[in-house]
């Protein structure tokens, strides 16, 4: 199915925003509204990180999962950060568009939030170059729904809301929009992680804003260990495609500063350390 058509803001100056709870969970959402996806030790699950509104990225990694998908107990995780371009056409209602029911129709499609949502969803804003892009997606929306805008707006807000925060393998591979947080002492942590709402949160704006230069390879560590993972995968960083981080791997699989990468993540193989990812690693 085809559609036609880095942030430098902390959220920790912006506590006068808004309060936002998370809406409670009904059955119908049981899979997704969990703030963590546990995947089984079956199958496999493609990884795909920050399109930023690429929508011909989009549509090149849909081919891939609807292959992937034919040939039985797959996944496909996409990390966040799925709105917003950093360059080019923004293509990003088109993808929400795609992505919605993709998500609702499928318990083995897993998106996660990354912090561009997170900003759509609280009103607080993001910049890159100087360009406000919590506005900038506003007035796209403004174009595209005239008086109808707002209320596709607070439609997304409540689809992001429902979104997890990070998936756990159980050969022990941990993924995330960015990361690690240092605030986390144990996957209840994780799991409770939306409790104290989606603003003034330090565990929550630790895993969507966190970058390398914020934490070190000891940090890194320390949040496996806590987690109980032997290695993580994150986005948020552009990179040549992967970069090795300790036992972190770093993906870009669209906005990225060179080549374009996802994972072919084998769920049933042993994963000791994040440098048996690397022979997972795939290039489009």
């Amino acid at each position: 199915m085809f559609i036609n058509g880095p942030s430098t803001t902390s959220p920790t100056i912006c506590a006068f925003f808004r309060w936002i709870q998370v809406p409670k969970r009904t059955d119908i959402w049981y899979m997704h509204t969990e703030k963590l996806v546990n995947l089984p030790a079956k199958g496999r699950t493609i990884v795909v990180t920050d399109l930023h509104g690429n929508l011909e990225d989009f549509n090149r990694y849909l081919q891939i999962w609807e292959d992937f998908e034919a040939e039985g107990e797959n996944h496909f995780i996409l990390t966040g950060d799925f709105i917003h371009s950093m360059n080019g056409p923004d293509g990003s209602v088109e993808i929400l568009e795609s992505l919605m029911p993709l998500w609702e129709d499928s318990e083995n499609f897993h998106l996660l939030l990354g912090n561009h949502e997170w900003a759509s969803l609280t009103g607080i804003s993001v910049y890159k170059g100087g360009f406000n892009q919590t506005l900038g997606f506003e007035f796209i929306l403004k174009e595209k729904f005239r008086d109808g805008w707002m209320t596709k707006l607070e439609e997304y807000a409540e689809f992001f809301k429902k979104l997890s925060l990070a998936v756990k393998t159980e050969n022990k591979v941990f993924i995330s929009h960015a990361g690690p947080p240092h605030s986390i002492k144990s996957m209840d942590d994780i799991t409770n992680i939306t409790e104290a709402g989606y603003t003034q949160n330090e565990k929550l704006e630790e895993i969507l804003w966190n970058r390398y230069g914020s934490y070190r390879e000891e940090d890194v560590e320390s949040f496996l260990k806590a987690v109980e993972c032997n290695a993580m995968i994150v986005g948020h960083t552009p990179v040549d495609g992967v970069k090795l981080i300790g036992n972190q791997l770093v993906v870009s699989s669209s906005y990225s500063s060179g080549r374009k990468a996802y994972i072919e993540l084998d769920l049933e193989k042993e994963i000791e350390n994040a440098a048996d990812l690397l022979e997972m690693v795939k290039y489009i």
